[in-house]
């Protein structure tokens, strides 16, 4: 008589390998199927960046599809925001004027892409205020510190009509 290898199978451990590998393959279905939806909230616009190359699409509000892992969405605000600069210029009778310059501006959406890829999330103290220093330098040269008191109007749209020429470029 010979001797056979006898295996003896045992269908609980089985049974619970089969479980073992379904948690971990609904776990992985999981995070990949929740990392292919991105909101975008109200007031922004959404950005798409693909392993760092910025999209010129832009996302407008609500749910949208992503490549999970491989996309990311940067959220750029598009509400109106309000930027001041405490300005201190010559003025033209070389009298110092010191002055708070407040601005009201928005990123417009069909430019979010263009304006993170070129200037960043950080705009406001890259072109923003500065652009705002040099604007009231360059109008208030060209007043009397008299002339700025009374003709107070004529300089604030001087002051806003060189604003939106600087700031054309950089479309917003």
């Amino acid at each position: 008589m010979a001797v056979q290898d006898i295996k003896v199978v045992n269908p609980k451990a089985k049974t619970v390998k089969n479980i073992i590998i379904g948690v971990i393959i609904a776990l992985v279905a999981i995070i990949i199927l929740s990392n292919s939806f991105t909101t975008v909230r109200a007031g922004h616009s959404g950005v798409i960046v693909t392993f760092g190359e910025v999209s010129e699409r832009v996302l407008s509000e609500g749910l949208h599809f992503k490549i999970p892992f491989a996309q990311n969405i940067v959220l750029v605000d598009n509400r109106v925001q309000k930027a001041e600069a405490v300005c201190s210029a010559a003025s033209k009778d070389l009298q110092t004027v010191s002055s708070t310059v407040a601005v009201n501006y928005k990123v417009l959406n069909s430019y979010s892409a263009s304006v993170y890829k070129n200037i960043g999330l950080d705009y406001e103290a890259i072109i923003i205020n500065p652009a705002i220093q040099e604007c009231v330098k360059a109008v208030t040269a060209k007043f009397t510190a008299e002339e700025m008191i009374t003709k107070r109007s004529e300089v604030a749209n001087a002051i806003t009509e060189e604003l939106n020429v600087r700031l054309e470029e950089y479309f917003m």
